[in-house]
């Protein structure tokens, strides 16, 4: 009856936070707001490498690779943006611009299915925008720009992809939860931690250069992040030479996963414990 109620009680958020997300607009504005920023953001990286190549800075099958390792990094960035943009925010709406944390605080189902049902909008939106990303990347370099990316996406190995999605969402969503436990406790931090986490995530997870390049010192911080291993594994499922075996950035992405996963918890009872002493739960940040 337990799992039960937290299933319920996860799913009623989740349709709570989809409304909040997506009732400002109709369903395809919405859907091109979703693929705006990654692709914006592949688009400025990717002619830099169009004009590097046509300047003669080396082979055109090279850069082909490059650009198809590339999106594919680009693409599934989206749900890192996702999750740590959307629980930034969480606590600071429910907490102050609405104010009902303290009431799904107090009640029988606390605030763990609450956190989930609403971080699983940010998953299918980052699904939706890892979508539309790809086929938008397809239709511009191999439809319209003709440049014969080896990148097939009914070939990708769904058994390849499913799991390393499902671990690195996890790790995401875990690390998500620390964000949420610092935001119970502290006051205007929602505008900064979830675009310097993704930021350090874009540049040391390997999104758009291999982490082999990072300076020595800093690559000791990238093999600890999940998304490292994440993107490689999902890359591996692509058919894209990562410079390591499937197997073993899939087991280094559930090793980490579940690292991320036992802090995320740690770190969350103790900022729930002490928002709680304080009585943090109601306070309201006025600008």
């Amino acid at each position: 009856m337990a799992i039960a109620d937290f299933v319920k009680s996860a799913r009623e958020s989740f349709r709570v936070g989809w409304k909040i997300e997506s009732n400002w607009t109709d369903p395809v504005l919405f859907a091109t707001y979703q693929i705006i920023r990654p692709l914006a953001s592949l688009l400025i990286v990717a002619f830099i490498v169009i004009i590097g190549a046509a300047v003669g800075a080396g082979t055109s099958s090279y850069y082909n690779q490059y650009l198809a390792w590339l999106i594919v990094g680009t693409a599934f960035y989206a749900y890192v943006l996702q999750a740590m943009l959307g629980m930034s925010f969480l606590i600071h709406v429910d907490r102050t611009r609405y104010e009902v944390l303290k009431n799904i605080y107090i009640s029988p189902s606390t605030l763990h299915p609450y956190l989930l049902g609403r971080s699983l909008v940010s998953v299918v939106n980052g699904t939706i925008s890892v979508i539309l990303t790809l086929l938008f990347s397809v239709a511009i370099f191999d439809g319209l720009l003709h440049m014969s990316i080896p990148l097939n996406l009914l070939s990708v190995n769904l058994l390849m992809l499913i799991p390393a999605v499902l671990l690195g969402i996890v790790g995401l969503l875990s690390i998500g939860y620390i964000i949420c436990a610092l935001n119970i406790v502290s006051n205007r931090m929602e505008f900064i931690l979830g675009d310097s986490i993704s930021g350090i995530f874009f540049l040391l997870g390997g999104v758009i250069f291999p982490v082999s390049l990072l300076p020595s010192s800093v690559q000791y911080v990238s093999n600890a992040l999940p998304i490292t291993y994440f993107l490689n594994a999902v890359r591996d499922s692509f058919g894209l030479s990562t410079g390591s075996s499937y197997m073993s950035d899939l087991a280094f992405l559930a090793l980490t996963t579940i690292g991320a996963l036992l802090v995320g918890i740690a770190v969350f009872s103790l900022a729930e414990r002490r928002a709680r002493q304080l009585g943090l739960f109601d306070r309201k940040s006025e600008y």
